[in-house]
């Protein structure tokens, strides 16, 4: 549940920064911090999924998956859960969707200042 709270809340923060035309200043530095955040939380569930069903990771796993979540985090789960995966997949997508309809929901009003 946390994680999908930090997935929700990195990228709502992200796409409101786009939707709003990218300010500079503090709104600039919290957008990065949102940017690299996201796979920060996907790398730490990963982690500690693998460390609770006890499966075998490669010594700088973490670094992999950082850098490479969108390939590698959906090939851990089809290794580890199988077809189940695609239900865990769909909770991603559905969290990551809602939190843009967030941003969009927030933002709307902003955009349209000249």
């Amino acid at each position: 549940m946390r994680a999908a709270l930090g997935i929700f809340c990195t990228a709502a923060a992200y796409q409101l920064y786009r939707l709003v035309g990218q300010p500079n200043g503090l709104p600039a530095i919290f957008a990065l911090a949102a940017y690299y955040l996201l796979p920060a939380i996907i790398v730490l569930w990963v982690a500690a999924d693998a460390r609770e069903h006890r499966h075998w990771r490669l010594y700088d796993f973490g670094s992999f998956v950082f850098f490479l979540w969108p390939v590698i985090a959906p090939i851990y789960l089809f290794q580890t859960r199988g077809l189940c995966a695609l239900s865990t997949i769909g909770v991603f997508l559905a969290v990551f969707l809602a939190a843009m309809a967030f941003a969009i929901f927030m933002g709307y009003p902003a955009s349209l200042q000249p």
